[in-house]
């Protein structure tokens, strides 16, 4: 199988492979919590058993040494890294363990670690359980990083909601006597079922494709925290003190780090970029450095991982570099280059394709919405939507005792579902089970004049809720009007008053001031989204879009990435609208 389309089975469906370039750590002894919340980045001490967490080791200045996902179980952790990591951790652990009960032992000799990754990994993994595929899919981790003893293939193995592609995926931990066995057994029924087996190249492509960091690409022990993605998914707010941590405070208080991590995509997709490692220049000046790159079947171009200065991360801009030897022409883009689907974006989709095909089947004979909703439900199981449908699939294709199961778990999902009572009602009927569909009609009625009622109840809540805050929307006007008499040039202030006239639906009072916090500040990406929303309310689509452009362009050069990932999305809506 091709590069190509090992990539796109694993965007689309799943990926298998073995790793043996990470292990595992066991931290153990009365200490051992105490210990690593004060060496790492992350609230060791707020996981509970089963629970993980993303982490880093930093030096004093703010430096990444190691990174590493961490468990619980009881008074027990594991850590989780790269091989290359290990060094660094254990040479802390001899520095910095004095008097505490604290040991550390390299265990991962002990299993092998096998990587189940891609929109379909839950769906596929749950067939292979002794239980059905609902009941095995509820006993795998949901939680990122948390972990669960499974049993799959008559081996009992844990399972780690884990990625390093950026997909929806798993760990599969395996004791090593048994790994060979299980893997070989896995991969052939992966494989059969549309899946790939991974190789390198596949796995660096695709990790590079999700943004992913690697030692030895974009982790050199030079990389200050606050320059990586890693700072918002590793590091802890609110848990005590760590080396580094000062350092880490200051950047996030004073705005963007001088450099940061973002993906580059080659203009000409036939040019490969320099090495990893490998300075970049514009017109003569260092600007940044090349991490790992690919060429993406995704985007069919080449992608890179680049950590770049603040004046040339903005997005979309597509600059000349300098690299090595070569000149080449590149689009900044934030990261992840190539998002995966979410588990609930995948149920929808299959929810969406269940209910066309049956709206087709006039001869309830195709059975295919059915097994679209069952994996629906297998991906989101609290989709209420695929419930109802799939009871009502399955009974209209004479399968009205599954039917009655999936409404059953409806109604204990949801207790005040009205249609899950309603169609059991009308299952049991089916069946000749009168007295239960009386019971069943009657407790839907009976829910049907309750939500009536909450309904009234609600509307009424919300209309003082309205209420409340015009009164508090106008109270900080009042507020930040007394700011800006005495200093006009505030921009919090104006932002403030744009803000409230903007909750007050007063769009155009509301221009004015938003105008003003971004003439003062240029830099204030949340100030031009909300200028951008103003203008889409009044029907000012053009100015709009503009706006986004340029508040997309700030946020980059300030790192914001939330707000300008929604400016980018709200600029593709105004785009697809001109064009239709």
């Amino acid at each position: 199988m091709s590069m190509r389309r090992e990539v796109e089975a694993v965007r689309a469906n799943a990926g298998v492979w073995r790793r043996d370039d990470y292990t595992v750590l066991q931290v153990t002894g009365a200490d051992a919590a105490t210990w690593l919340q004060s060496q790492t980045t992350n609230d060791v001490a707020a996981l509970v058993g089963g629970g993980g967490c993303l982490n880093t080791l930093l030096d004093r200045t703010g430096r990444i040494q190691a990174v590493f996902t961490t468990h619980r179980w009881h008074d027990e952790f594991w850590l989780v890294m790269e091989q290359s990591f290990v060094r660094p951790f254990m040479e802390r652990v001899e520095s910095h363990v004095f008097l505490e009960d604290v040991q550390v032992r390299n265990v991962g000799g002990q299993g092998v670690q096998i990587m189940v990754e891609g929109p379909r990994s839950l769906i596929l993994l749950a067939q292979l359980g002794e239980k059905c595929p609902e009941e095995t899919a509820a006993a795998f981790p949901v939680a990122p990083h948390a972990f669960a003893p499974v049993h799959l293939l008559g081996q009992d193995l844990l399972a780690f909601r884990m990625t390093e592609s950026g997909l929806d995926g798993f760990l599969l931990l395996v004791e090593r006597e048994a790994a060979d066995a299980f893997y070989a057994s896995l991969a052939d029924y992966l494989l059969g079922q549309g899946a790939c087996e991974v190789g390198e190249p596949v796995r660096h492509c695709l990790r590079v494709e999700g943004g992913m960091l690697r030692a030895g690409f974009e982790l050199t022990g030079k990389e200050i925290l606050n320059e990586t993605p890693l700072a918002d998914l590793a590091a802890s707010d609110t848990k005590g003190c760590y080396p580094g941590q000062e350092v880490v405070t200051r950047l996030r208080a004073h705005g963007s780090p001088k450099r940061a991590l973002v993906a580059l995509v080659m203009e000409d997709k036939g040019t490969a970029f320099p090495p990893h490692g490998e300075t970049l220049r514009i017109e003569g000046r260092h600007v940044g450095r090349i991490g790992g790159s690919t060429f993406s079947p995704t985007l069919n171009a080449w992608v890179a991982l680049a950590y770049l200065d603040r004046k040339h991360r903005t997005p979309n801009v597509v600059p000349v570099f300098e690299g090595g030897k070569q000149t080449f022409q590149a689009k900044v883009r934030p990261l992840p280059a190539v998002e995966g689907k979410s588990r609930r974006s995948l149920a929808e989709q299959h929810y969406e394709k269940a209910l066309s095909v049956f709206e087709s089947d006039r001869e309830n004979a195709d059975e295919t919405a059915i097994g679209l909703l069952e994996e629906a439900i297998l991906l989101a199981p609290d989709f209420e939507d695929a419930f109802e449908s799939l009871g009502v699939i399955l009974h209209r294709t004479r399968h009205t005792d599954r039917a009655i199961h999936h409404m059953k778990v409806l109604a204990k999902l949801n207790p005040n579902s009205v249609m899950a009572h309603a169609n059991l009602s009308v299952f049991y009927m089916t069946q000749g089970r009168i007295r239960e569909a009386e019971e069943e009609k009657a407790l839907a009625a009976q829910l049907e004049r309750q939500q009536a009622l909450d309904t009234r109840r609600t509307a009424h809540a919300a209309a003082d809720q309205r209420d409340r805050r015009r009164r508090e929307a106008a109270e900080r006007i009042e507020m930040f009007l007394q700011v800006l008499e005495i200093d006009p040039e505030d921009p919090v202030a104006a932002m403030g008053i744009g803000s409230a006239h903007m909750q007050l639906e007063e769009y155009a009072r509301a221009l004015p001031y938003l105008k003003t916090a971004i003439r003062v500040n240029p830099d204030y990406s949340a100030a031009y989204l909300n200028l951008g929303k103003c203008l889409e309310f009044l029907g000012k689509t053009g100015e709009a879009g503009a706006v986004y452009q340029r508040g997309v362009e700030a946020a980059g050069r300030k790192g914001d990435f939330m707000p300008l990932r929604e400016m980018e999305r709200r600029m593709n809506t105004l785009k697809k609208a001109v064009e239709s």
